[in-house]
């Protein structure tokens, strides 16, 4: 075959090829045409300006409808919020206890808390005493088995432990210790230690290393897990009684209130 021959098959070739490739688009073209008149005709278009305006009906009334329902949940958000605020400190308290020093026992002797919630007595802390009346507290707390338990102590323990806030932390977290042994579903809060007048101060030195002993009380609350709550901006100067380290009633309220907050009662 001589090359122009050869030439002119090939040209033939691809003219076939190019038909056939027409010819299958056209086909295909035809199949999808027929698909989207079916589809027209099983289902008709509307105007389109009357689907637009149904839309934004739709989206007015959708909008409305969801404008109160929003409405609504915030209303019903802020009564529950009121019956919440206005719970009376008993039910607060409910599923709470408070172990404490003489500090403490103001709660009930002001009327703040019932002493049903408290036990407390004068002369008590975490250092250890002749009477030991800390393990008499523990073991007070292990038998009521609070949800949440809060511990004041360390007035007591300035003098107890000779104003050295090492010794203190040591005992503070034997207590914390066996409490969060016994207790394991109990969460504990740990009250800070109140300040003294400076007259107070000046009688006896030791006072001074409250703040000592409060920093102590946060860096051992940190290392066992437990809540420390800083009552230190509660204090005002009105708030003392005459001997410059018990607080007068307006304290107390703002006191349990603060714990109730700090434990989200």
């Amino acid at each position: 075959m001589s090359k122009g021959q050869d030439k002119t098959k090939k040209k033939s070739e691809e003219r076939d090829v190019v038909l056939r490739l027409a010819v299958m688009a056209m086909i295909v073209w035809m199949i999808i045409g027929g698909i989207v008149f079916a589809v027209g005709v099983m289902n008709p278009r509307e105007d389109p300006r009357k689907g637009l305006a149904k839309l934004q009906q739709m989206e007015k009334l959708d909008t409305a409808k969801i404008d109160g329902q929003i409405a609504e949940l915030e209303e019903a958000e802020r009564a529950a919020d009121e019956a919440w605020a206005n719970r009376t400190t008993s039910e607060k308290f409910a599923n709470s206890y408070v172990l404490g020093d003489s500090i403490t026992q103001g709660l009930y002797e002001n009327q703040a808390l019932d002493k049903s919630f408290v036990t407390a007595e004068q002369d008590t802390g975490v250092c250890e005493t002749e009477v030991s009346m800390i393990n008499n507290h523990v073991s007070r707390a292990v038998e009521v088995a609070p949800q949440v338990l809060f511990l004041s102590y360390g007035q007591k323990d300035i003098k107890a432990a000779s104003g050295d806030a090492g010794i203190f932390k040591i005992a503070y977290r034997r207590v914390l210790e066996e409490l969060k042994e016994k207790l394991p579903e109990t969460r504990i809060y740990v009250n800070s230690i109140l300040p003294v007048t400076q007259e107070v101060i000046d009688e006896d030195e030791l006072y001074g290393n409250i703040p000592q002993f409060n920093t102590e009380l946060l860096e051992l609350c940190e290392e066992e897990g437990v809540t420390f709550i800083d009552n230190g901006s509660l204090v005002k100067d009105e708030y003392y009684t005459e001997d410059g380290i018990h607080m007068t009633a307006d304290y107390y309220v703002e006191w349990v209130n603060h714990m109730a907050e700090a434990a989200e009662l």
